[in-house]
């Protein structure tokens, strides 16, 4: 039975689904979707774009900015070499369609509907910060309204319109809805997909539902690789959990089958990704070990649901801890609903888990790759404070912690709490103070790919930009004084560990003054000394 009596008819604040009329749900429904676009609204652009954000751009206007030393003609200056050429990354261009865009994201690991999305709206509205990043909050918005919905549909009122505030005004949402990336879009699909799922089983008899799930599946899986671990969560359910998969199991295998083969195309593409891969993820390699795999763990739900920064934030943790526990137990006598949203938390942490040590990395400590399995998170939260059954002490701790969280919430957008790491236009504005003779001044970067792209989006000085990795190919054939293009003063940003700086110091050139850090970003300035002849690049291991 989807909907067990003892879930339907639990005491919830004044008998919430009592007194609310069709009309007035409609309306509570408009206004969770204007407060949560509000709060992601508020001060959307005070902060400078993230390095993932830069990469948005040229991939959705079919720009390529991905630099492999292991592609063919890797030796050839195919890239761009100047603060010009890279602010031409930046800016739509005609010839450059969807193909294009096709062809930037087969060099890298990404999946193209959000980037086919952002072509259109950047050749409509431009790149500015708020054009950027409004599609992601108005996903996040779109989001708060399809939890509620879900919420109602698998439980009762009261539970979609808890979870709905949790997501419309949790901190690690706010921050991700004002991030010109997919999490957002990812998030309102993996949501839209579940409602979907739900719809589809209690209305077995008709045809809309399963065609409603399968094509938001689809746009699941061209959105992000994390929704083939919730896609396998839903399947599991589909099958084991619920009577639905062997009651209509035609219907359902034409579903997946339907899934599985509009996602094919892109497969064949990402195993031809196989051999540029490891060079594109080695940003975030690292070994696991199970410590750490329980502290991430901890860590990252822990910011979903609370707000341990903020003062008393540990009794936040505490308390949505608490409430998280107490609302799994009181789902675990309705077996299907607990499968449900335990597999929904459960099959991403585990799929993540088994990449990571496919692939020799630490994924698992990325944030933004936690977000799918708030909703989950919530709906359990919301079911913990459902069973707390004296109203007074409900509607309490509703405002309580509403309020905290929404504070947190305005932190957020203001930068005061879990703020951008980035600090990307003061970098660009420095560099630009620092060019005093273009032509003898070279700006040499080693690390993030964005870097190039700060110093061309938010930089006002034309100057010549050189990517450390294009430099050791380049230096197979010319000499370092060539591709250098013979400058005496070279301004290094590094971000991580540098053989750069050892490679400057080969060919006599020597650090001046002290180095200047912005997020992680270092900057260094480096002069030739005088009568020092270059020699080769060599390498090395130092970092500035």
């Amino acid at each position: 039975m989807l909907y067990p009596a003892s879930v339907m008819t639990h005491s919830s604040l004044p008998r919430l689904t009592t007194w609310l009329s069709d009309k007035k749900i409609l309306l509570l429904m408009v206004i969770l979707f204007a407060c949560s676009l509000a709060v992601r609204l508020y001060k959307l652009d005070s902060q400078t774009l993230e390095c993932e954000e830069l990469y948005t751009i040229p991939a959705a206007t079919g720009h390529q900015y991905v630099y492999l030393s292991i592609e063919a003609n890797a030796s050839q200056p195919a890239i761009p070499i100047t603060t010009a050429q890279h602010r031409n990354l930046l800016k739509p261009e005609p010839g450059f369609g969807l193909r294009a865009v096709s062809g930037v994201l087969k060099r890298n690991v990404h999946l193209p509907l959000y980037f086919y999305f952002m072509h259109s709206w950047i050749n409509w509205f431009g790149t500015s910060e708020w054009a950027l990043r409004f599609p992601s909050a108005l996903f996040g918005a779109l989001t708060v309204v399809m939890i509620f919905s879900l919420g109602r549909e698998l439980f009762n009122l009261f539970i979609g319109l808890v979870s709905s505030i949790l997501l419309a005004f949790s901190p690690e949402q706010v921050y991700y809805s004002q991030q010109a990336r997919m999490y957002p879009l990812l998030a309102l699909l993996l949501v839209s997909s579940t409602y979907a799922m739900v719809l589809a089983m209690r209305r077995s008899a008709q045809v809309w539902p399963y065609l409603l799930y399968a094509l938001i599946s689809i746009a699941g899986l061209y959105t992000h690789y994390e929704y083939m671990f919730c896609l396998a969560a839903q399947t599991a359910y589909i099958w084991i959990a619920s009577t639905s998969g062997r009651q209509n199991k035609y219907r359902w295998l034409l579903t997946q089958l339907m899934i599985a083969a509009a996602f094919m195309p892109w497969m064949l593409i990402t195993l031809a990704q196989k051999k540029t891969s490891p060079e594109i993820i080695a940003w975030v390699s690292g070994s696991l070990t199970a410590n750490m795999v329980v502290s991430e763990s901890f860590t990252k739900i822990a910011r979903l649901i609370s707000v341990p920064e903020l003062p008393l934030g540990w009794l936040s943790v505490v308390v949505s801890c608490f409430l998280l526990v107490l609302g799994a137990i009181s789902l675990a006598a309705d077996r299907s609903k607990f499968f449900l949203l335990a597999s929904w938390i459960a099959f991403p942490i585990m799929g993540i888990l088994l990449m990571d040590n496919l692939l020799g990395t630490r994924a698992i400590s990325i944030t933004r790759y936690w977000i799918v399995i708030a909703p989950a998170l919530y709906l359990l939260f919301s079911l913990g404070l459902q069973r707390i059954k004296r109203p007074p002490l409900q509607i309490g701790l509703i405002a309580v912690l509403g309020g905290f969280i929404l504070a947190a919430a305005l932190l957020t957008a203001q930068g005061k709490l879990r703020s951008k790491p980035d600090r990307h236009k003061e970098m660009a504005l420095f560099i630009d103070s620092q060019v005093t003779r273009p032509g003898n001044q070279v700006v040499l970067t080693e690390g993030l790919n964005a870097l190039p792209l700060a110093l061309g989006y938010y930089g006002q000085r034309d100057v010549k930009i050189l990517r450390h990795k294009w430099l050791m190919d380049q230096s197979k054939q010319r000499s370092f004084q060539e591709i250098t293009f013979g400058a005496t003063e070279i301004q290094l940003l590094v971000s991580g560990p540098s053989r750069a700086a050892q490679l400057l110091e080969d060919n006599g050139f020597r650090l001046q003054g002290q180095l200047v850090q912005f997020g992680h970003v270092a900057t260094a300035k480096y002069t030739l000394s005088p009568g020092t002849r270059p020699v080769s690049p060599t390498g090395g291991g130092r970092t500035p």
